[in-house]
């Protein structure tokens, strides 16, 4: 059965489906008062670390997996409240090669221990404060080479584990000479003597697990079709690709489908539903796409079915061809049918959910149709009732929905990478 709330209903667990997670810690004021929470990683639902440090842990990959989680997949909102949200930055997000698409204002960017402080580095979090984010340094330890940087920062963040006892003190004085705007976090507070030498050692913020541990939110996802998607980015790479052209590779995937109509529909503020995706994608920008599918390939949260394209594409040309009166209608709904059936939801539940009125009774029985003759099309039975179409009329719009589905997969195939230069550049934005 159903749920009531597809954004929970689970994926299936096969190529198109992926499981999403991040945790959240939370950090609070000496008096106990919340500040915030920091977003942290977790490979999976069940883990109870981010596994940072062991061997092939890909700190760029890591921190794309929160940034996708957080704007394309949860809703922020809910799961963080209003409070700062720190978030770990390696160098590449620092520099701008990869994108960064938390709003400022509320965001706490930490500079990870493992980034070397240079030229670059030093531009790159003057940019990030001139955008309104703000600056942490994290992990520090005596003597840090990163203090260099410390004036940037209005947040400075120990862990306790790092520093010996009788250490603690001497840091706490050093912070505050280097940085006296900045607040002083105390991280790993565990006991309550380690509460006690933090707060003597001057630290006004505390974080770790005598507080509270780190609540993971986890999500069922449909995973974007990994090859679709860099071929998208490398066409986006070119001013002179329309919007119609972009649609037309969008459409191919019903993973990058409902990150637009979503993003659009529930995010942008849109006083009327967007079901027009040539009209989502304008609304969303460039910019914005790019950020959805440059974070969800470098996190992996892709898939290489190469017949959920051509499946995206047979149904909703074949809504089309059976519903010429309101093709941009039918084709959303043949691809919100298509992720009900995915996800193991009701159409309509999917609908609400991407912010999508129901059909139109002229769509909904073009739609039916399809569906009529494609639960009995691979059986030995008689054609079932498809309303006001003939059998042979459905069987056709399918064929040629097939046919061209097939057609723009081999247009894909020379972009078919996860990786190398062409989705490098593309992600670039070069």
């Amino acid at each position: 059965m159903a749920t009531s709330d597809p954004a929970a209903v689970p994926c299936p667990r096969g190529a198109v489906g992926a499981t999403v997670a991040v945790a959240l810690q939370r950090i609070e004021h000496a008096s106990g008062l919340p500040l915030g929470h920091e977003l942290l990683f977790r490979p999976t639902a069940t883990a109870d670390a981010s596994g940072a440090g062991g061997a092939g842990f890909d700190d760029d990959a890591a921190t794309a997996g929160v940034l996708a989680v957080v704007t394309s997949h949860l809703d922020l909102a809910d799961i963080a409240g209003d409070g700062l949200l720190f978030v770990n930055l390696p160098r590449s997000f620092i520099v701008g090669s990869l994108p960064l698409p938390l709003p400022p204002g509320r965001v706490v960017l930490e500079l990870l221990e493992r980034v070397d402080v240079d030229e670059q580095v030093r531009a790159g979090l003057v940019q990030l404060r001139a955008d309104g984010y703000l600056i942490a340094l994290d992990d520090l330890v005596l003597d840090d080479p990163r203090l260099v940087l410390a004036g940037l920062a209005d947040f400075l963040k120990v862990d306790l584990a790092d520093v010996p006892v009788s250490d603690l003190p001497t840091l706490g004085e050093q912070l505050r000479a280097a940085a006296p705007q900045a607040r002083l976090v105390a991280e790993r507070i565990e006991t309550e003597d380690d509460r006690a030498r933090a707060l003597a050692a001057g630290f006004t913020l505390l974080q770790g697990y005598l507080l509270s541990r780190p609540a993971v939110v986890s999500r069922d996802i449909l995973a974007q079709h990994a090859p679709t998607a860099a071929r998208l980015l490398s066409r986006m790479a070119d001013p002179s690709a329309s919007m119609a052209g972009l649609a037309e590779v969008a459409a191919a995937d019903p993973g990058i489908t409902v990150r637009v109509l979503r993003a659009v529909n529930n995010v942008s503020g849109v006083r009327l539903a967007v079901s027009n995706l040539t009209r989502a994608l304008a609304l969303l920008g460039r910019e914005r796409l790019r950020q959805l599918l440059v974070l969800d390939l470098v996190a992996g949260f892709g898939h290489q079915d190469d017949e959920m394209p051509v499946r995206a594409v047979a149904r909703t040309r074949a809504a089309q061809l059976l519903c010429p009166a309101r093709p941009e209608a039918a084709a959303t709904e043949a691809l919100v049918r298509l992720c009900a059936h995915l996800m193991g939801a009701e159409p309509s539940e999917v609908g609400a959910w991407l912010g999508l009125p129901p059909p139109e009774p002229a769509v909904a029985a073009a739609c039916d149709a399809l569906d009529a003759y494609l639960e009995v099309s691979d059986r030995e039975v008689p054609p079932p009732d498809l309303g006001p179409y003939a059998a042979l009329d459905v069987s056709m719009a399918w064929f040629t929905g097939m046919a061209e589905g097939r057609e723009l997969l081999e247009r894909l195939s020379p972009g078919r990478v996860a990786g190398g230069t062409a989705l490098t550049s593309a992600v670039e934005g070069n």
